[in-house]
């Protein structure tokens, strides 16, 4: 499978308290204005729909670990003992993203208890968020009766989350959706930078150079938010971080197709691109230490 974009969340994040020193906002003010005016409106509508269409689900992002020949790593995943420490929603959103992908990338590898470990982690943040309409008890049931068919366990995951994003959006919490959404793609690009440094892989680091592109994706969603103090901010400059590492990387460009892969969109074609030595270590490193910020 050649895939555009494949390390992304669908559903980072807060601000890096400890580089600044101040308070995180609480969950009131993570709340979209009511009164923001159509144009803006409309601008952040197209690039969420760049976003759906180009960061696919953590369910295709640990599919394509898993052909890339990455072994499971259970180790490098959040620790599940961690939700009930997120109090702050920008925290909760953001490890929404992040269990949503460690869910998936545990669901895909076979790990039936790790991934109901992870669905709880996902329930009790969802609840937390006021979520659980989209992320009910029927949606657990279900996962639970799939639990032994992974083809049908991943589309209800890529599905959930869809509605998750879905709910906040309808409910103008687009900003809650956006860190969730950053949130699984930082984590997506951790799991594969580290997998890729303890087993070196053409694919997968060929894939870790094309998230250039969804980046750039993702930089401009989260852009079109105010710099009013609030935990976007921090993810503008960690992101901001990262593309500067991104923009040394070559890539190429070529026809994209658009396909479905277990009700996921997948884009391909003939984008390709490559990272030198160095440019993955840099990667590598500081995806590391944004991801380890947001967790902590």
């Amino acid at each position: 499978m050649s895939t555009r974009s494949i390390f992304g969340g669908t559903l980072a994040v807060c601000l890096l308290l400890a580089a600044c020193g101040g308070q995180e906002p609480p969950q009131s003010e993570l709340r979209n204005d009511t009164d923001q005016d159509s144009t803006k409106k409309a601008e952040r509508l197209e690039q969420t729909r760049k976003i759906f269409y180009n960061i696919p689900s953590p369910m295709e992002t640990a599919t394509l670990l898993k052909k890339a020949g990455a072994e499971y790593d259970k180790d490098i995943l959040n620790d599940v003992l961690n939700v009930d420490k997120y109090t702050a929603a920008s925290k909760q959103a953001l490890n929404l993203g992040v269990y949503g992908a460690d869910l998936s990338y545990a669901s895909v590898n076979n790990q039936t208890q790790e991934s109901m470990f992870y669905t709880s982690c996902a329930k009790k943040l969802a609840d937390k968020l006021g979520v659980s309409n989209a992320f009910n008890d029927s949606t657990l049931e279900r996962m639970e009766k799939n639990m032994n068919n992974r083809d049908s366990l991943l589309h209800i995951i890529s599905e959930t989350y869809w509605n998750v994003d879905a709910y906040l959006k309808e409910n103008e919490r687009d900003n809650i959706s956006a860190l969730m959404i950053a949130g699984g793609w930082v984590e997506g690009l951790y799991i594969a930078t580290q997998l890729a440094g303890m087993n070196p892989s053409a694919e997968l680091e060929q894939r870790i150079a094309e998230q250039k592109l969804s980046l750039g994706d993702l930089i401009a969603l989260v852009s079109t938010y105010p710099d009013n103090g609030s935990a976007l901010t921090g993810v503008k400059d960690d992101l901001a971080k990262l593309q500067a590492l991104y923009d040394r990387v070559q890539t190429g460009g070529g026809a994209t197709d658009v396909t479905q892969e277990n009700g996921v969109t997948v884009i391909g074609g003939g984008t390709s691109a490559s990272l030198t030595k160095e440019q993955f270590t840099a990667i590598h490193d500081l995806t590391a230490r944004i991801r380890n910020s947001y967790i902590n």
